[in-house]
Parts: structure tokens; sequence; C-alpha cells
């Protein structure tokens, strides 16, 4: 098996179980960062080795016929490929233009999304507008909008706001705090980025079960992170208290809302966990892992069909 294909196949298999083994981590890591670290590395990694086979099986032909045993030194004649080289041509065209499609199918959903976020951005702006005006530099903006139940929610971009319903006035100082600590971690994070990106990347490659379990994972992700956040400005009561109060709160499809995501499994976390705190040996070991997955696999894969 050529070092191509076999990356090929690691990137498929990690594409394939990676979601399985990242909720299998998220029941033993409490760290919200560490898992986003993982999800994303896989994706990056997938993608980045899927491309890499692909180059290498459209190179000119000494390098076409590298093979496992120039990288591990383990298969000296079983690794050789035993196939015409126009096979490896053929494969590697098809991976290209997989990888165009995946291109301007990511690119159109993109835009399209970026298109809908701009027009709830220029809706918010304009009411920020009329109401009085965006609030002195070095202030969060905050919009607040007639609504008889209590919903909060954040628009991102360059100049991201947070929006509050009317009713949400009513609330204990304690809750509206927590509130805010939340939608404004998600501005400083920038939160709704990251989803918008996983989300494209789904829209894009939609059979896959790697990028279409990554935008629900990394919504809860997020909401887990802001919540962290707000329970170290307001404590884990308040933070518990305005879920429960704003749970279900109707919102933008392009914005992050205070309880959009999860609300149970987020509430337990909260009982669970407690304070989080940095742990950076988990985040490392986490993305390194994510990272290396697709070789990893691909490589000890084309091992196993030399011996």
């Amino acid at each position: 098996m050529s070092l191509a294909l076999a990356l090929v196949t690691g990137a498929a298999a990690v594409a394939w179980w990676g979601p399985a083994v990242m909720r299998w981590c998220f029941r033993h890591v409490a760290d919200p960062v560490a898992m986003l670290l993982g999800w994303l590395g896989l994706l990056v990694a997938v993608i980045a080795t899927f491309l890499l086979a692909t180059v290498m099986l459209l190179a000119p032909g000494s390098t076409r016929q590298w093979a496992l045993h120039d990288l591990a030194r383990v298969c000296w004649h079983w690794a050789q490929p035993r196939r015409p080289p126009v096979v490896d041509e053929v494969v590697g065209a098809a991976g290209a233009l997989i990888l165009l499609a995946v291109l301007v199918r990511f690119t159109v959903a993109c835009a399209r999304r970026a298109y809908r976020a701009h027009g709830a951005r220029r809706a918010h702006a304009d009411l920020l507008t009329l109401a009085g005006g965006p609030p002195e530099s070095g202030e969060a903006a905050v919009l607040w909008i007639p609504h008889p139940t209590p919903m909060a929610y954040s628009i991102g971009g360059s100049r991201g706001l947070t929006v509050l319903a009317s009713a949400a006035g009513d609330l204990p100082a304690e809750q509206l705090a927590a509130v805010l600590s939340h939608e404004r971690a998600h501005l400083r994070e920038r939160h709704h980025l990251l989803v918008a990106a996983v989300e494209g990347l789904a829209a894009a490659v939609p059979w896959l079960p790697l990028t279409r379990q990554a935008p629900p994972a990394v919504r809860l992700l997020v909401e887990l992170r802001a919540d962290a956040a707000a329970v170290r400005e307001c404590g884990p009561r308040a933070v518990r208290d305005a879920l429960l109060t704003f749970a279900g709160a109707p919102h933008p499809p392009s914005a992050l809302s205070m309880a959009g995501a999860e609300v149970t499994i987020r509430l337990r976390r909260l009982q669970e966990c407690g304070p989080q705190r940095r742990n950076l040996l988990v985040r490392a070991a986490l993305a390194s892992v994510a990272l290396a997955a697709p070789l990893g696999v691909g490589v000890a894969t084309g091992i196993l069909f030399c011996l």
C-alpha cells in the first residue's frame, strides 16, 4: 500500500469514527476549550491529510511511488505499489475533484450564512441607532427590545452586540449580570465565527459523521465555555437560575442565545464540575492527538496491510 492511499484510509477512518471518540472524551474531560481544540484538530487534520494524499497521488512519477517503507522502514518489499501508475492518477484526480466540490459548497454555504447574519446585524444596528446609538468606546453594546418573554442573545461581527428583551429587566441583578457576562464571552472569543465555520463545513460535506456532528457539538462547547466565564464573574447559582429563566427563548439562527443549546447538559455540568481551571496539559494533549490521528491511523493501517 502506498503512503498516499494509507493517508486517505487514515483520514476516512478518523472522519467516520472520530465523533464517537470525542463523545467518549466529553464524558471524561470537563474543560470545554480542550474539547473544542479536539474537534477543530480533527477537522483540520482530516482535511489536511486528504489534501496531502491527493497532492502525492498527482505528483510526478518518482514522488507518486512513495511507499510506507520510506517512512517506517518496516515494509521493504511488500509496500511497493503493485498497480499501474494510471491508477494513482485516477484516484488523485478524483480526490482533487472532491476537494474542489467541497471548497465550492463551503464557500457558497458560508456566503449564504454571512448574508443572513449581515441582515440580522443591520436590523439590530438600526434599532440600536433608534434607541440612542451605540455606547461609548470600550463599552459593550446592549440593545433592549420590547418583548414579554425573557430573551437574551448576542450578534457577532466587528461590532457585536448583546440583545435583551424588556422582560429581562425585571430579573434579579445577579441573573442579569450572569446573562451579560455569558453573551460578552461569546463576543470576546469570537464564538460566532467558530460556529459559522463548522456549519459551513457541515453544509459542504454532510455525508461525513465528523463534519455532520461538529456543529451541535461546537455549539454546546461554546455555550459551556461562556457558562464558565459567567460562573467566574457571577457564581454558579446565578448562571443556573439564568439558564432556567431563559430556556427555550427564541433567537435568530445566526445568534448565540443564553439558553440555546442543551440546557440539561449545561445544568448538569454546572452541578458536577463547579468552577473550571485551565489545564494546559490536557488541552495540548487532546489537540496534538487530534492533529496526528489521521496520519497515525493511516500509517498503522498501511503497515498492517503490508506485513
